[in-house]
């Protein structure tokens, strides 16, 4: 009964318009934020670099080869890489000096003996447990992080011998063991595998470890720095790109399309989502000036009804409940066309060849909740304040 009286002289225009673009507005605000949140963390759990971080070597010349340029760092370059603004963070990529043979002592595969090449990052790095990660001289068991190129060796290695290929797992599960040293000079370490990478051709190693053995069984007094980790701030990676190329540096393509393509949806999927948030607000802006107009031409209603002994509380009720209604219709329809935009976006980025994981973001459910406390508490205090004026007037 009240809501038809209160409600009589509705514009139903400017409430469409004020619906429509609430809606809009929340569409496109829940899509951005789950897709920026997805590219984001796009690749995350298939590589064990951490997030912005990529590998970069001065590029080869001609004048390499004839001694006339060198393609190691010196501590000034490393420092000058390090002061960029865009740069979080840049730390050299620390190499063996002493013989390193990988045995893989196994009964589900036969006999594996070669010679490889260990390096060590800085723990920040990686994207690994602490725990898995951690060796000192009494530990019993090194922890490794595999090339994936060489885990397609040892695939080939088996194929070759009529066995069938190795999976992840399954790799995750061998025993390694890594002989290091000369032959006067030689120790037996047990290790494990923790990860894979497809940035590095070597073996990552523990630094501690890698310290240790280079100063025990290390055939070189001085250490040669050719290769560098380098993270960059989010969203500028574009910046450290171009300082790349200035210095002559590179590092892989894949490493750089994904960073570059991480980057440039980043910053467009922000700024959609600013706009987007920003047309909610103007449009729950747009629907409590809507209220204020049924308020104010309904001001001889409230009076009365107020003076029939009806409380305050009960004629706010009585707008609360149309306008969350409202709201949580244009809500619920805002997320029902983004389910679909969601399944049609997703097919687009596989067809190009970027998986993201399927699951609905937590960042959407996060908007839901901030809009929807916002949306309450502005129509609450709005009503809450016109009523109570008309009750002391």
């Amino acid at each position: 009964m009240m809501k038809q009286l209160f409600f009589k002289f509705q514009n139903k225009k400017q409430l469409v318009l004020a619906s429509l673009g609430t809606f809009l507005g929340l569409f496109f605000l829940f899509t951005s934020l789950h897709f920026l949140h997805k590219i984001y963390n796009y690749g995350e759990n298939t590589e064990m670099l951490s997030k912005n971080t990529i590998v970069v070597q001065k590029k080869v010349k001609s004048g390499s080869l004839l001694g006339l340029s060198s393609s190691e760092f010196s501590n000034e370059e490393i420092e000058e890489i390090r002061s960029k603004p865009f740069v979080e963070n840049c730390d050299p990529i620390r190499s063996n000096t002493f013989k390193v043979v990988l045995q893989i002592d196994d009964p589900l595969i036969p006999a594996f003996n070669s010679d490889i090449y260990v390096q060590s990052v800085k723990k920040g790095y990686l994207d690994v447990k602490t725990d898995r990660w951690d060796w000192d001289e009494n530990s019993d068991i090194l922890p490794i992080i595999m090339p994936r190129d060489f885990l397609m060796m040892m695939n080939n290695f088996l194929s070759a011998s009529s066995i069938p290929q190795l999976s992840d797992n399954l790799v995750l599960d061998l025993k390694i063991n890594l002989k290091i040293g000369t032959r006067n000079n030689r120790e037996t370490i047990h290790a494990r595998i923790v990860g894979f990478t497809n940035e590095l051709s070597s073996i990552l190693v523990p630094e501690e470890f890698l310290l240790w053995a280079n100063q025990k069984y290390g055939e070189k007094d001085k250490e040669e720095i050719s290769q560098l980790v380098v993270k960059s701030k989010d969203g500028q990676f574009g910046l450290l790109e171009k300082h790349l190329d200035e210095k002559e540096l590179e590092s892989k393509k894949s490493q750089l399309i994904i960073a570059k393509l991480k980057s440039a949806l980043s910053v467009l999927l922000s700024i959609i989502s600013i706009v987007s948030l920003l047309t909610v607000f103007l449009s729950i802006l747009v629907l409590i000036q809507y209220l204020q107009l049924i308020l104010t031409k309904n001001d001889y209603e409230i009076r009365t009804l107020l003076r029939l002994g009806h409380s305050s509380k009960m004629l706010i009720k009585v707008f609360m409940k149309y306008f969350v209604l409202l709201f949580s219709i244009v809500t619920l329809s805002a997320l029902l066309a983004f389910l679909p935009a969601k399944y049609y976006l997703q097919e687009v980025f596989i067809s190009n060849g970027i998986s993201l994981e399927d699951s609905i973001s937590y960042y959407l459910y996060a908007a839901l909740f901030f809009v929807s406390t916002v949306f309450v508490f502005s129509i609450f205090m709005s009503t809450k304040r016109r009523i109570l004026k008309t009750v002391n007037t």
